[in-house]
């Protein structure tokens, strides 16, 4: 996964004394900030189910397509589209 820029208002103290505690832990202050907030990225990906609407739409599709890979349905999209 990417990364993202992400602004903060944040009490200039607070960042001067990061900074500092950054430095001597010889990290930039994102990757301190990105350790502190992993946790909840983890917490919220075991625990968040998915949403109603998409579990209904679970095995919805019961199509000649729903055994193929997305590389035979790409494939399959070409042809019609481009008669490739």
């Amino acid at each position: 996964m990417g990364k993202v820029k992400l602004t903060l208002t944040v009490d200039e103290r607070v960042v001067a004394n990061a900074k500092r505690l950054a430095k001597l832990q010889h990290k930039s202050l994102s990757a301190m900030i990105e350790e502190l907030l992993a946790p909840v990225d983890n917490s919220l990906s075991e625990s968040v189910p998915a949403t109603p609407s998409a579990l209904n739409l679970r095995g919805i599709a019961k199509s000649s397509l729903s055994q193929k890979t997305d590389k035979q349905i790409r494939d399959i999209m070409y042809k019609d589209r481009y008669g490739l």
